[in-house]
């Protein structure tokens, strides 16, 4: 929030994924003169089992059905994580749940085991065949929400459902048309992120004209992760999104609520 402040952000969302915990620190932090959008951003599944990230805007973090949801969510991912450390040992591995908390930024999951096993080893001394078997299994993640579901809880939850970041969709493919994305924003979506964290903000035009052959609304951000870049800086504030956006989706959240 002070990094948002001294960047002369008006506003600033705090979309994490899967979890609600920073919202009201965040909130609590921020001037007067800077907005704090209450968000999430939800890992939700596609067709093929695909990972799709939906944000939701001006959410209300109290809503039961929402919470419920990123709990259960939170469960299934604590299994999944047992059960892969389990094969582990099984393999003669050594891996243990708080050598992942290193690698967090939510909870532990696949991408987390995935780096465990590759910097203490497992996979150099593991059986032959027996590391890519553990590499699958950990990368095969469970997913509590579909897309819908997640539109639908973020609707519940009085917050505008948008499609993040597009471009990484599909891999090597990050100009998807109308046509393709037709059939995943029909799930409930209100908007597609069309400022993504993209270097000059290349694709931001193709969006914009995808979200409007769609007639749905659009988001960006900077998505900042904390991460700073290769001189230092922060990407806080580096993908610039017009106050009107902003507005729009405020807007699209106040009828949902009336509705």
């Amino acid at each position: 929030m002070r990094a948002a402040a001294e960047r002369g952000l008006s506003a600033v969302a705090i979309t994490d994924h899967d979890v609600l915990s920073g919202l009201e620190e965040a909130a609590a932090a921020a001037p007067n003169d800077l907005e704090v959008v209450p968000g999430i951003e939800m890992t939700a599944e596609w067709a093929d089992r695909r990972a799709v990230h939906v944000l939701g805007y001006f959410i209300d973090p109290a809503n039961a059905a929402l919470s419920s949801a990123l709990a259960r969510a939170r469960s299934l991912m604590a299994l999944h994580v047992d059960r892969v450390l389990d094969e582990i040992r099984k393999a003669g591995g050594t891996l243990e749940l708080q050598d992942l908390d290193r690698y967090r930024h939510r909870y532990a999951g696949g991408a987390a085991l995935i780096l465990g096993m590759i910097q203490r080893r497992v996979l150099v001394g593991a059986p032959p065949g027996t590391g890519w078997r553990l590499l699958r299994q950990a990368a095969y993640e469970p997913r509590a929400y579909s897309v819908s579901d997640a539109a639908r809880l973020i609707h519940q939850a009085g917050g505008v459902a948008s499609l993040a970041h597009p471009a990484k969709i599909k891999r090597g493919q990050p100009l998807l048309g109308t046509d393709e994305l037709a059939p995943l924003m029909a799930t409930g979506l209100d908007a597609i992120e069309a400022w993504q964290w993209i270097p000059g903000g290349w694709g931001s035009q193709h969006y914009l004209a995808v979200a409007r052959d769609l007639g749905v609304l659009v988001s960006g951000g900077s998505d900042d992760h904390g991460k700073r870049a290769a001189d230092g800086r922060m990407r806080l504030g580096a993908q610039p999104v017009p106050p009107v956006v902003l507005d729009a989706l405020r807007e699209r959240a106040l009828a949902i609520r009336r509705a």
